[in-house]
Order: structure tokens, then sequence, then C-alpha cells
């Protein structure tokens, strides 16, 4: 069909004169003239593909240099916007060799012009007109006098505003009672992180230190006049929920919560009941409820039918203290919202295989506002608690939101970052070149040894799916699963690979064969598995996996049914010889030890062969003949070392900032003696207030 200037595309306006889209639930985006050009392309071509050759030699004028990273770099950002609108809906479409193509249908808006009217035929409608108007002037007046004593004619609009610009992250907002002052915890390289405290009256002066602790303090919130906040304070083995008083600047031990917990908590509007995330008796984590009258003890909050196989992570109290909204965990890339009341234990599901909830907070008796994430891309919903229909909110970064007092306003942290994959020439210390990279977020590497070909994860395609960079630079596509796939790993006669991806009890390992592009599931009994290896006859896959709520190393042949290795709780693992296995223990954000297990000799524990002193990051470590690749933590950096296994000579061959490195990833050895690796850019985190009519 023949696309007219502007065009309908869904619930969407597209200018391409204004460079412009705007949609009801997103406002209006300003986009760059060359996304907009390749929107109107697919527009004017729909339903057909539209090959990237033909993209590029129409909008970059056969400049297939630039063309080709700024085809791929529009499409992204182009699947970015129009996910804010809708997350659910495939906007475009890309085919593996083809090109791209538009699934939904473009309406061309007409644009008629007014036809002249006869000259008796106006000469009538302006007497009548007139008169009209001579009789009803004076109840116009009457109504305007009225209209304008009686209504704000401030329209509500969408607005962002910026109440933190310094360098670093400012992270979990939480305005005072009164709305003056915001308190928010400070992350700043080489910097202990503290609570701060910004009076917003003054936005020119500099916020003021509450805290001064060498422990973690987490997500705050006000007491009801504004005196007290309470907030999580945690070491490597522990964790305080603590009661801070601002005139006096002491604080006070509430209870016991979860180690590692930063979010987790709610204080009720009357300051009355606290509601936190602590260790059940089984040491599993879930929600208990505090009454801070010093008189009643806490309890746990019970769960009910398939909700207690999840895992609780946060909560999120109603301002009538009798609800709470509870997120609980199925795997890394599933999290669902459930209502509970407190008086009854009734409790209903509202949310169904969101990817990561990032902060809850109710709005009022009946609506809460959640942020989730997927793929990365992080937005905002608002949420129907009696009916959990739910509205997008399409807020890019949006980032634990909590609302102002009395104001249709929030304010919350803009977390927006992404990964790339950078490539480290030996002994060159804090130097590394990036290997791939664009505007999407890649991570993952995995090398197939004698061809070259490189798999890595990326979410280019509005996913994290599994993609293919051969070894002449070329890229497709391998999987479509619309979902978070991750640490896919080659087989070693590069036939097959192995991936983590969503299951019904956690993540689920995967197998595909790259010859059919045929994908299976591997049959498991465990609730959740983590980043996976192959045997030296590629005929099994081993995992670590959790078995009776226990870290545990297990064997997956390809054929027939898994069975645990050992039941130390290993992270990861590689087979290194025939019967022997590496595996290391450990938290990801501390070094951890290497094991060798002898699968011959299943009655002997394993050996120790590194201990915490000499070893890394228990995910991101690899060996290559006879060197050992990790990634080590030291004080507020991390280092990549290469450790000789014949001397025990170790080496640092990187240093950089905690987070500037993902720490869960692989780390690649090449045959030339640089090592691929993913890396985080660097972004700043700021606080954002939102003002919007769809939060009053």
């Amino acid at each position: 069909m023949e696309i007219p200037v502007a065009f309908q595309l869904g619930d969407c306006r597209v200018d391409p004169v204004k460079r412009t889209l705007s949609c009801e639930s997103l406002g209006t985006l300003s986009l760059q003239p060359k996304f907009v050009d390749v929107l109107y392309q697919l527009a004017e071509h729909y339903p057909e593909v539209v090959s990237r050759d033909h993209l590029i030699d129409t909008i970059w004028e056969g400049n297939h240099f630039v063309g080709a990273k700024a085809l791929t770099n529009a499409i992204w950002h182009l699947r970015r916007a129009l996910a804010q609108v809708d997350p659910d809906r495939e906007w475009i479409e890309t085919l593996r060799k083809g090109g791209y193509r538009l699934k939904v249908r473009p309406e061309p808006l007409e644009h008629k012009a007014l036809k002249p009217l006869e000259t008796r035929r106006r000469v009538s409608w302006l007497m009548r007109a007139s008169l009209a108007l001579a009789l009803g002037v004076g109840a116009t007046l009457t109504y305007l006098f009225w209209h304008f004593a009686t209504t704000d004619h401030h329209k509500l609009t969408r607005q962002l505003t910026s109440l933190t610009r310094t360098p670093g992250r400012e992270l979990f907002p939480a305005p005072s009672p009164d709305g003056r002052y915001l308190v928010y915890y400070w992350n700043r390289y080489t910097q202990p992180s503290e609570l701060y405290l910004k009076d917003l009256t003054q936005p020119d002066l500099p916020p003021r230190k509450l805290t001064d602790s060498p422990d973690q303090d987490g997500r705050a919130y006000w007491g009801p006049k504004g005196r007290t906040l309470v907030y999580a304070r945690s070491g490597r083995d522990y964790c305080h929920l603590v009661r801070h008083r601002l005139a006096t600047n002491t604080v006070t031990k509430l209870a016991d919560c979860a180690v590692g917990t930063a979010v987790g908590l709610d204080l009720s509007v009357d300051g009355r009941l606290l509601a936190y995330l602590g260790e059940a008796e089984d040491g599993r984590n879930q929600i208990f409820v505090l009454p801070l009258d010093g008189r009643s003890p806490a309890r746990a909050v019970p769960c009910s039918g398939s909700a207690c196989e999840l895992v609780d992570r946060d909560v999120a109290i109603a301002d009538d203290g009798k609800k709470l909204l509870i997120s609980r965990r199925a795997t890394n890339s599933k999290e669902v919202i459930f209502l509970h009341h407190l008086e009854t234990g009734e409790e209903r599901q509202l949310t169904f295989a969101f990817e990561d909830v990032r902060g809850m907070e109710w709005l009022d008796e009946r609506r809460a506002l959640f942020a989730s994430q997927r793929s990365r891309i992080r937005s905002g919903y608002l949420l129907d608690v009696d009916s959990g229909e739910r509205q997008s909110l399409p807020i890019a970064g949006l980032s634990y939101p909590r609302k102002v007092p009395g104001q249709p306003q929030v304010v919350f942290h803009s977390w927006d970052h992404a990964n790339y994959i950078s490539v480290l020439a030996r002994g060159e210390l804090n130097h590394n070149e990036p290997y791939l990279r664009s505007e999407a977020s890649h991570q993952d590497p995995a090398l197939e040894p004698g061809s070259g070909r490189l798999a890595y994860v990326s979410n280019e395609s509005g996913y994290y799916e599994i993609w293919l960079q051969d070894a002449d630079g070329e890229r497709r596509q391998l999987t479509r699963m619309e979902s978070q796939l991750r640490h896919p790993a080659w087989s070693n006669d590069g036939h097959s690979l192995a991936f983590l991806g969503p299951g019904e009890q956690g993540n689920q390992l995967y197998v595909m064969t790259l010859e059919s592009g045929r994908i299976r599931a591997l049959p498991s009994p465990y609730r959740d598995h983590f980043k996976p290896s192959w045997s030296l006859d590629d005929q099994a896959v081993i995992a670590s996996v959790l078995a009776d709520e226990q870290r545990a190393l297990a064997w997956f042949p390809l054929e027939g049914s898994p069975s645990l290795l050992t039941t130390r709780p290993g992270r990861y693992a590689q087979m290194v010889a025939p019967g022997r296995i590496w595996f290391s223990e450990g938290n990801s954000r501390h070094n951890g030890r290497l094991y060798e297990l002898d699968m011959t000799k299943p009655e002997q524990p394993p050996q120790l062969l590194l201990e915490p002193s000499q070893f890394g990051l228990p995910y991101t470590w690899a060996r290559r003949d006879k060197t050992l690749f990790f990634m080590r933590r030291g004080g507020d950096y991390l280092e990549l070392h290469q450790y000789d296994l014949v001397t025990g000579r170790s080496e640092a061959l990187i240093r950089q900032s905690q987070r500037a490195v993902e720490r869960s990833a692989s780390v690649v050895p090449l045959a030339d003696g640089r090592v691929l690796m993913t890396q985080t850019q660097q972004a700043e985190v700021d606080i954002l207030r939102l003002q919007d009519p769809m939060l009053r």
C-alpha cells in the first residue's frame, strides 16, 4: 500500500516529517532521522521482507561499511522504543539472511481537504451562527467565569526531573513524609558507600552523609514523622534491621534479616509494622512481619499451594497495613507477584512470568506500581490489585520506585546498563579493547576451538537469545525462544551448544544441534541449574544444581537420567581429563576454592587444589593447557589472573573496578594468548522524579 506522510502503527502515530513516535501510553518521542527512515521503509513494504541491502542502499546511500552497524543499531533502538508501548508484542521480525519485516499492520492516516460550501449555505450558516452567538454570549461568559474560578488549568503531563547528577550510582531513593528530603544509597568507586540526605528545597547544597560504617546499608524507609529511618545493615555473614534516629545519629537493632539483603523490606505508613526478608528454619529466605510495639515477636508470612515452591524476594505493605505485595522468584528469569491478606492468610497471584521485579510500591488502596526487567531493559507497570490488570508505564530504566506523599509523582533510580565482549592482550595491565560492542548488550562468549566461531548471548532482538558469529565476522541469531538465555557452551566436536533457559522449576539445561537447529531440554529432577560444560566425549553435560535446597554437582547424559557427582556445593565445573573434573566453590562476590574430583574413585572426597588466597571468583575461570585463568577480587577492584599450573606462579593481566566486570560470565582464553571476557559499560545511575497523569 502507499504510505502517507504519517501512519498509525498499533496505538502509535509515526510522523516521518517531525521524526516523532506518539503513543497514548508513552507520550511523544523524538527519534533519530535514520531510525524513522528505517521504520518508514518497513511500513512502505508491509507485509513483505525488506532486505538489509535494500535498507542500506536506500537510507545510507549504499555505504555498507557504515550502514551495516548503523542499521543493526537502528533496529535495536526501534524495538526498544516500541517495547515500551507493548513489551509482549513482536513489532519487527528478523529473518535469517533475509532482512526485516514489520509484524504490525501500518494504517494510513487520510488527509482530506475540506470542500468549499455554496454561498447561500455559507450565508445562512453565518446568520444562524451570529444569532446563536448573540443568544449564548451571556451563558458562555457565565460558564467561563465559573470554569476559571473552579478548575486547575495546569494540565498534568508526563515530566521527568533529575534529582541527582553526581558521579557514581545513587540508588534506592526515599522521599521524606513532607516531601522535602531525599535519602538514598550512594555507591562511588574507590570510596565507601553510605546513606546520604539531600534537601530538595535547596538543590545546590551538597548531600549530607548519614552513615559511616564498614557494613553495607540497604534501601531506607522513613518513619511516619520523618524523624527516623529503618534499613538493613549487612556484612559478609550477618544482616541486621536497624532504626536510625536522625536527631541523635544513633542506631538500634530491630531484628535479623537474610544475609545479603539490600531490598526485601518495607515499613507501614503509620510506622507500626515492619515487613522484611528473613531466614526461615529450613534456611530459605522468607518474608516476616514484625509489629514495632515491642510486645509481639516477628512471624513468618505463610505461603500457600504452588507458591511454596518459590523463593520470597521482596515485599510492599499497603497503606492500610492489612495487605502485602510479595514477589517470589521461580528462576533467574521468572518472578511473580502475589497479593497476601495478613488477617486471613489468603493469597492470590497477580502477575505471571515477569523476568525480574525491581521494586514494588502501593499508590493507593487498589493500585500499585512495580518495575520489571526483561533482557536488561527495565520499565514500569501499573497494577490493579483487584482485577490483576496491568498497564504499561514505559519509563526506560525505572527501578525501585517510591511515591512522593500527596503528589502524583514517584522517585526512582534509572538503571540502564549494557554488557559488551572485550579482548585482552597478554601482559597489558589495565588495557583491553572491545571485541563485540554495539547499542545492544552482548555477554557470555563461548569460542569453538576448531573453527573460531563465537557463540554469545545478546538482547539485540529484544530478548536474551543465543547468537553466532562466524570466523569471517558474519552474525546470525540461533535461538528464538523469547526468553532470557545464558551461558552457551560448545561441545568439543563443535556440533552442539548447551545453554541455560527457562524451565518449570527453575533454569533448565538445553542442548541445540547446530546443523538441524533442533533444541531440546535435558530431563532433570532438580529445581535449578547453573553454568554448563561438556564431558570430553560430548555424551554428557555437567552443571551445578539445587538438590534438596543445597548446591551439588550433577552429570546429565544426553541419553539417560542425570545423577549427582558430589554433594559438595560446586558452582562451575570443567572436565580436564578422562574421569577427572575440576570444580569451584564459593560466592560470586568473593574468592572461592578449586577442587579436583576423581570420577573413578567416588568413595574418595574431592582434592583441594587452590585456596581462596590463591584462587578467584567461582564462575569466572577457565583452563587452557597448563594455564588457569580466573577473575580475582582484591579490595575494591577485580583482577584477571593467569596461573601457571606447573610453577604455581600467578600474574595479573588486568585490573578494573568491580562494577566494570560481569562476575558470573565466562573467561575465554584464545590460542594467541589473548582473553575474551564480558564487561559492563560504566554508566552512571541517577535519581529521577516522574510526574505523570497515570499516577493520579
